[in-house]
């Protein structure tokens, strides 16, 4: 395999881009999103105001980046699930509760991702196009790791079950959402949700 080292000037854009992000958050999380100008951010991330709409259209477009580089680490630790030991159910069910807790202490930017997503969102929007290119390639290696190990059935095609699994996950994450903190009632449903899903693709023995 051929390593690729960014080049100084991509090195300098991802410096950048974290630097506005990290600013934008910090506004926000204490200003809140209304609270805070395009202007503000500039000014705490020290660019001027062109530069981020260089990266960004929107303050809410911060936030989906964010989410975005916190989702491409935990899909990472899912690609690494589907060859490790425990039942369907567990497994799914362990990937799922990894989710909600890597964005915990995040609840309220994931709150205004979701909107935008309900809002704006078509298939020809490019950062939802983003959110498929993290999200996929792990799944699919996910789920054709459980299918080697003999508990997916296999007359079921990968994209299916990918997209199947992503309706039933973003599902529970509107109701991880509205729920809230301390999230009282989300484990016994992502529980049964999960088991009722893994009844319609398991293998049966």
């Amino acid at each position: 395999m051929v390593s690729y080292a960014p080049s100084r000037r991509e090195r300098k854009k991802q410096e950048t881009r974290d630097r506005i992000i990290s600013a934008g958050l910090a506004l926000f999380t204490r200003q809140g999103i209304d609270g805070s100008t395009i202007d503000e951010v500039a000014s705490a991330a020290d660019v001027g105001k062109g530069t981020i709409y260089n990266y960004f259209r929107t303050k809410e477009d911060i936030i989906v980046a964010f989410l975005m580089d916190i989702e491409q680490q935990v899909q990472r630790e899912i690609a690494q699930a589907g060859s490790g030991s425990g039942s369907l159910q567990s497994v799914l069910t362990r990937i799922i509760r990894l989710q909600f807790r890597r964005k915990e202490a995040h609840y309220g930017f994931v709150r205004v991702f979701l909107a935008r997503l309900c809002a704006s969102a078509t298939p020809q929007s490019e950062w939802l196009q983003e959110i498929q290119r993290i999200t996929d390639p792990p799944l699919i290696r996910l789920f054709t790791a459980l299918r080697t190990r003999g508990v997916v059935r296999t007359d079921v095609d990968l994209p299916t079950l990918v997209g199947a699994f992503k309706i039933m996950h973003l599902g529970l994450t509107i109701v991880w959402a509205i729920e809230g903190p301390p999230w009282p009632n989300i484990a016994n449903t992502v529980r049964e949700q999960v088991r009722l899903f893994c009844s319609g693709i398991e293998v049966k023995r």
